[in-house]
């Protein structure tokens, strides 16, 4: 008896360990449940939601196929996390540039033709700044009618990375990202 006593206070003593580990998973999860993350409002972006892979993608095209003027898109990169790590698939819809709001998040193509979907934090004279909830700083080319693509208006992140790949294999009417990483 007293044996088991004595085992029971060390598994207590590994409850606040294991505590410790999960730490950093549950803060990221904690930390996208608000409008802000890391300073940044982010209330017009869309919370991710976790599915299955293979509803992920049938998810996001049915959104897209009701809109009519929306599309799918498999983000890439760290630069939009803890919101969209890298593997979230967006649904994103075509807007009048005149309509954006700072905290949607928008997808833009840069200088360098790159496909870019940061989000947005302030309009300026020479159109919006938008930034990466990863990145240090804003991006340097600001978001104006002319590269405007659209806003994230879904998003769904796949249980299982893998199937998630083949999926986008198979699939030749997804298109592929990256975001701006620096």
């Amino acid at each position: 008896m007293s044996r088991m006593v004595g085992q029971g206070s060390s598994f207590r003593r590994l409850i606040p360990l294991a505590l410790l580990a999960l730490a950093p998973a549950l803060r990221a999860h904690d930390e996208t449940r608000s409008p802000w993350i890391r300073g940044i409002f982010t209330g017009g972006s869309p919370r991710p939601v976790s599915v299955a892979a293979s509803e992920a993608w049938s998810r996001a095209r049915a959104m897209a196929a009701e809109s009519g003027d929306a599309l799918v898109l498999l983000g890439t990169g760290r630069s939009m996390q803890p919101l969209y790590p890298s593997g979230t698939i967006l649904v994103l819809k075509q807007v009048a540039y005149h309509r954006l709001q700072r905290g949607q998040t928008a997808l833009y193509r840069s200088k360098a033709d790159r496909a870019v979907v940061h989000v947005l934090v302030a309009k300026a004279r020479d159109g919006w700044r938008a930034k990466g909830l990863s990145n240090s700083i804003h991006d340097m080319e600001p978001v104006v009618a002319g590269n405007l693509l659209g806003v994230v208006v879904a998003a769904f992140v796949p249980q299982k990375p893998v199937a998630l790949a083949d999926a986008a294999i198979r699939d030749s009417s997804i298109a592929f990202f990256s975001a701006d990483e620096r």
